[in-house]
């Protein structure tokens, strides 16, 4: 039967479907019109054929073996070896406690731990960068004791532990075995990451607590210790969530994360460690947007990348595998409507496991404004859950191989991160290029570009640049009190403090290279405070310093002129208004009415519709009566010679202050200008820009 009907439609040469196609644009050019790009250069097809990928056989090569772009195991993750990841970042140990009670009981295989600003620098740095100033943004710890508080139930023989502690991951894993051995535990059945990335963090918080060369050797001895004591830890774990959430480009996250990743296997290799033992110490974790196709794609070239690099180095094959941790990405996630937010995780989470990642994070769709609260954290949750259970997406090991445009983009996407990757390997490193600030420079560059895409609403945000609802109801999540949260977390580290002898404290500071690690532990497993950790770790140099990365999320522009209305009508009593100046019968303006409304709503300004007027006059007198300074005229092309000068200029000798017409005025622009028409709205146009200068000229405060 199938052979039957696949007969009836004979194969079509890709040469005969091209000159159809041809024939169809009529003269236009083919690149222009149906040939699109990534923001990193990678052309998108409208058709793909067996041509655009290797004609060898399996040129992609098996799931579960080298180059891994198919994934890591070869029958699919489904079942017990999916990895639920939950992030944990809450604002005390007793939520943060309470949080993982719950998930551990309802599917979640294993734990996040993101721990805040003082906890990552140290006091001493975080006050000299005035990150201690700065909101809470993770879990306080003062000691192993809190650690103590918060993990002391865990069952770690069942659960995997990932720690991200910034620049300080030797202190904070040292308080972690710390707190173990002081409990009898040993480390040997441990899984997870310490989270060991200190060019990340450096990105990320602008600072380190130490130089980089101590981070250099605290690394090394780190991922020494738990070869040998805690084999089944990552020491290191590169993370591409500052460079996502920044706003760079697919390719840019894959070349930072090879290139961090390429320095710390030197230092690794120059510190003693074999390439395999090095390697396994390896693990990436990577943000992932709503671009389904492009965000799998960078999964599976990423590991493509890594293998071809370790291969490179004469790391055998299992060498060449690496752990990737998803995270649905912070920047699409919106303030304003966040219940689409869970469509959005939804999307990110099944590009993440189609792609083949090995952990998942979901967060919350409320994370924008502020600590999820439970019930998104089980909608988070469950996402995943319903999506390897149900829908099985995981069973299937590599579910997008052998598309001809995933393999195609899987290339397209490995060969333009390599060509940056190489750029910053010729720039120094990453780490000379952080510091000097090229990175920052050309993330932004990037992210810039994404801005310009947003706000032309060529990229569209539901709930926000597209179909936004000024009447909808805000999702409220109290905000901290960030001073006393943060008093109250130096408090419990001076009191930490206190609880340890002079002379451990000297033994800890007298420790030689190679077995501080050792002293740092005794020392946490007798009391000592985090803070004592790190500044005992960081030893006398001056702290590594770049430019810090902020967080762009894509949303912020338009929900900054939403913001700005809001103050507005709570201050006036009434919202910026635009009355609608409709022509004729509804087929002549809805259309233009329709993207008039939809196009004012985006910046929080409300809208007075109506079924048009039969008249200028009509129009004028119903304007009059709305008591609104802007107007709007939406009609058709072929309305508006006859329409426009009279009627513009009756709105204005009636009080308006802005006449917009929604179109291109074409050859009629100065006519339409002279008869007091201020702006012109249509597609393509830089709609931020645009609203905040109508705003600027209704008085509307910023």
């Amino acid at each position: 039967m199938q052979e039957k009907l696949l007969a009836e439609f004979p194969d079509v040469a890709y040469e005969t479907w091209r000159e159809q196609v041809q024939k169809d644009l009529k003269g236009a050019d083919f690149e222009k019109r149906l040939v699109t790009r990534t923001l990193e250069g990678v052309a998108i097809q409208p058709l793909y054929t067996s041509q655009d990928v290797p004609s060898t056989p399996d040129a992609s090569g098996f799931a579960g073996l080298p180059p891994y772009r198919r994934g890591a195991v070869s029958v699919g993750s489904y079942g017990p070896r999916w990895d639920l990841r939950a992030e944990h970042r809450a604002l005390s140990l007793e939520r943060a406690k309470a949080d993982i009670a719950d998930d551990l009981t309802r599917g979640t295989t294993s734990l996040w731990l993101r721990f805040d600003a003082l906890a990552r620098l140290g006091v001493e740095v975080a006050d000299a960068t005035q990150l201690s100033d700065a909101a809470p943004d993770g879990l306080p710890c003062a000691s192993s004791s809190d650690l103590d508080a918060l993990l002391g139930d865990v069952d770690f023989d069942r659960v995997a532990l990932a720690l991200d502690a910034g620049g300080n991951a030797a202190a904070l894993s040292a308080a972690w075995f710390g707190m173990l051995a002081r409990s009898g535990r040993t480390l040997a059945a441990l899984r997870g990451s310490l989270g060991c990335d200190p060019l990340g963090a450096l990105a990320r918080d602008g600072a380190l607590p130490h130089s980089l060369e101590q981070a250099r050797s605290l690394l090394v001895e780190l991922a020494r210790h738990v070869s040998v004591e805690a084999p089944g830890l990552r020491a290191v774990h590169v993370s591409t969530l500052v460079y996502h959430d920044a706003g760079a480009s697919a390719a840019q996250e894959l070349a930072y994360a090879l290139a961090s990743a390429l320095e710390y296997l030197r230092w690794l290799l120059e510190g003693g460690v074999s390439m395999n033992v090095a390697s396994r110490n390896i693990g990436f974790s990577v943000g992932v947007s709503c671009d389904l196709f492009l965000e799998l794609a960078k999964l599976r070239a990423l590991r493509l990348c890594w293998a071809k690099l370790i291969a490179a180095y004469g790391g055998d094959a299992q060498a060449q595998n690496t752990h990737l941790h998803a995270v649905t990405s912070l920047r699409t996630k919106t303030r304003r409507d966040p219940w689409v937010n869970m469509l959005r995780t939804t999307t990110e989470a099944f590009s993440a496991m189609v792609g083949g990642a090995d952990a998942l994070t979901t967060r919350g769709f409320d994370e924008t404004l502020g600590v999820s609260e439970p019930f998104a954290r089980r909608i988070a949750r469950n996402t995943q859950i319903i999506l390897n259970e149900e829908a099985h997406v995981t069973r299937v090991a590599d579910a997008g191989g052998g598309s001809y445009y995933i393999e195609s983009l899987t290339d397209g996407l490995a060969r333009s991160a390599w060509r940056l990757f190489q750029e910053v390997e010729r720039r120094g490193g990453m780490s000379a290029a952080l510091v000097s600030g090229s990175i920052a420079k050309d993330v932004a560059e990037l992210s810039d570009k994404r801005a310009a895409t947003v706000a032309k609403r060529s990229l569209a945000i539901i709930g926000v640049s597209e179909f936004a609802n000024l009447g909808e109801e805000p999702v409220v999540r109290q905000a901290p009190d960030a001073v006393a949260a943060r008093n109250e977390q130096k408090q419990r580290l001076q009191a930490a403090a206190q609880t340890l002898s002079g002379a451990t404290l000297a033994q800890l500071a007298a420790a030689t290279p190679g077995k501080r690690m050792t002293a740092a532990i005794a020392a946490a497993q007798q009391g000592a405070s985090l803070d004592q950790l790190t500044r005992a770790l960081a030893g006398a140099a001056a702290t590594a310093r770049c430019t810090a990365l902020p967080v762009r999320r894509q949303a912020e522009p338009f929900e900054a002129l939403r913001a700005r209305c809001d103050r507005h009508a709570a201050l006036s009593g009434q919202r910026p208004t635009a009355f609608l100046c409709n022509l004729g019968a509804i087929v002549q303006h809805k259309a233009r009415a329709s993207f008039s409304t939809g196009f004012l709503s985006a910046g929080g300004v409300a809208v007075l519709d109506n079924e048009g007027f039969a008249s200028a006059e009509a129009a004028i007198e119903a304007f009059a009566a709305a008591n609104t300074a802007l107007a709007v005229i939406c009609g058709s092309d072929e309305q508006y010679p006859d329409w426009v000068p009279k009627l513009a200029l009756g709105l204005r000798e009636r009080g308006a202050t802005q006449v917009v017409l929604a179109g291109r005025p074409g050859e009629h622009e100065v006519a339409y200008q002279q008869a007091g028409v201020s702006q012109f709205v249509f597609l393509g146009l830089d709609v931020v820009a645009t609203l905040t200068q109508l705003l600027d000229s209704m008085g509307v405060a910023p």
